[in-house]
């Protein structure tokens, strides 16, 4: 799921709309907006979009399926 589309839902559920949680957030509307336009949230925002909303934020790298079966391919083929 994109996050904008997270952001949206967090929206939804907290009963905010977007010049709510630009307040809350401490920005315009109008840059909330473009944020979300352009899926470009700071480290800074997502805390303060999570504190605003009442949610636990979460960071992960996640590895891609195939990036993970070249590693597996790759250690197989030196095994051999």
């Amino acid at each position: 799921m994109k996050l904008t589309k997270k952001v949206k839902r967090l929206m939804v559920e907290s009963d905010l709309n977007a010049t709510q949680l630009a307040e809350r957030i401490e920005t315009t509307q109008s840059n909330l907006s473009r944020k979300m336009k352009n899926e470009s949230y700071s480290v800074n925002d997502l805390i303060k979009i999570a504190e605003a909303t009442n949610v636990k934020l979460e960071i992960n790298f996640i590895l891609e399926d195939r990036v993970l079966k070249k590693k597996e391919r790759k250690r197989l083929l030196t095994k051999s």
